[in-house]
């Protein structure tokens, strides 16, 4: 079945050696080939272990070619735990590409910029990005609302809809969203440069409208092979029905009980009917979890028991049993502090490492109440989750200087560093430049 063989064998891996560490039903979904695959992992059940043990057995025992085999998550931080872990099992996956959905739609933007009539030299811009430029090109706004359209617009681009679909409307009836998001793209692609969304988007466009570069791509990877695919939307769906073909070996992994991203546009139906829209399915499901212990375990399935339309499985604790989770009413949230500050106390005093505890809230805000009473109480804590690399001030500014360079139509990144350093220009004279080029470029 397989459309790439490696022949040099001396590297590969005894597959007794990881595959000995495997309960039945990973091994199971570790050697399985032939139909699509889908494998139901519930919570702490090693799926991140098969996935990269499947992708080692499929190298060095079914002969495939590393470079053609294809795995996608959702965070750059799983892709490299991925690509680390596959590699510690059968050094030629290296060759392999795993990376997030984004990350592959960028790479072949940058190979087919032109079908997608980008320069290969785009930009991606994030939230910000977007606000300033929807911003700068209506005015009359204000970032409140146009925070709030650009929201909308990225939810339909996760639904593939278009300023003109019809279907628009489910996101927002409004014919001003409509006349707002056909502004934005317009200026946009007036600046050579693409938005997150546009990275699944256009490469699932490219793929459609051209079927020698749909050829090329399925001929390249005969293995697809998607991590947590219940936090995938429909136009990830549309981009992976795009990269496989009839001959290639698809097997996705996810967990319809832990879909909890619908406000990001994830579409649970997409694994629910995975069976239905790639018929012959195999579905194994992990059920022995590594991670908790039974009470927890019991009191999950409980709460997801209620969830209609289940695709269904029950977890088994391998770590036995522990005490049941508690369920603690308080008047406020200084008394949720106080209370949660002198657990953490009390248990220190009896042998406790501070780095035992983990304190998860539901917002940012509220971890000023916590910090403020750890300081008091001298309780030392780290806060996960800060500021991110690419969302420093500086780290913007930096990348905005080099994307002007690369792309002198970046409106976003000139509006950025242009009085960095303090050059006196005022919005006036910015605004009179921007238009000036922009008369220049697109109406000579």
């Amino acid at each position: 079945m397989w459309k790439r063989w490696c022949y040099d064998r001396r590297l590969a891996v005894n597959p007794e050696t990881y595959l000995s560490v495997l309960n039945p039903q990973q091994r199971a979904a570790v050697v399985h080939e032939g139909s699509p695959l889908l494998i139901l992992a519930g919570a702490g059940s090693g799926k991140t272990r098969v996935i990269t043990t499947k992708i080692a057995w499929l190298i060095a025992e079914r002969g495939v070619a590393s470079e053609s085999i294809l795995a996608v998550t959702f965070t750059n931080k799983a892709a490299r735990e991925m690509a680390e872990r596959a590699r510690r099992l059968e050094p030629r996956s290296q060759q392999s590409m795993l990376r997030t959905f984004h990350s592959f739609g960028a790479w072949f933007l940058r190979r087919h910029a032109t079908l997608a009539g980008l320069d290969s030299n785009f930009t991606i811009y994030d939230d910000d990005d977007a606000i300033v430029l929807l911003s700068k090109a209506i005015p009359a706004l204000t970032r409140q609302q146009v925070s709030a359209i650009v929201h909308k617009i990225s939810r339909a681009k996760d639904y593939c809809y278009d300023p003109d679909d019809p279907l628009l409307a489910e996101i927002d009836p409004d014919p001003d969203f409509a006349e707002a998001y056909r502004v934005y793209e317009k200026r946009l692609r007036e600046t050579g440069n693409v938005d997150f969304g546009d990275l699944i988007l256009l490469p699932m466009r490219v793929l459609t409208k051209n079927p020698e570069v749909r050829e090329r791509i399925t001929g390249r990877f005969s293995v697809v092979m998607v991590d947590e695919y219940q936090d995938s939307n429909v136009a990830q769906f549309e981009l992976l029905r795009a990269i496989t073909g009839p001959e290639t070996y698809l097997c996705v992994v996810g967990d319809d009980d832990q879909s909890i991203y619908r406000f990001r546009g994830a579409e649970v139906r997409n694994i629910l009917t995975f069976a239905d829209t790639f018929p012959g399915t195999t579905v194994i499901r992990l059920e022995q979890n590594y991670r908790s212990k039974e009470p927890i375990l019991n009191l999950a399935g409980q709460v997801v028991a209620k969830n209609e339309g289940r695709l269904g499985k029950t977890l088994t604790a391998e770590r036995g049993a522990g005490k049941k989770p508690a369920l603690i009413f308080l008047g406020s949230q200084d008394d949720e502090t106080a209370f949660c500050a002198e657990l953490i106390q009390n248990a220190f005093k009896k042998g406790c490492p501070w780095q035992d505890w983990a304190i998860l809230y539901r917002t940012n805000a509220q971890s000023m109440g916590f910090e403020t009473e750890f300081l008091h109480r001298r309780i030392p804590y780290k806060v996960v989750g800060s500021l991110k690399f690419y969302e420093r001030e500086e780290i913007k500014d930096a990348l905005s200087f080099l994307a002007l360079v690369v792309n002198g139509r970046d409106e976003v990144a000139f509006r950025r560093i242009v009085n960095k350093p303090a050059r006196g220009l005022g919005e006036v004279s910015r605004n009179r430049i921007i238009d000036e080029y922009r008369r220049e470029l697109f109406d000579p």
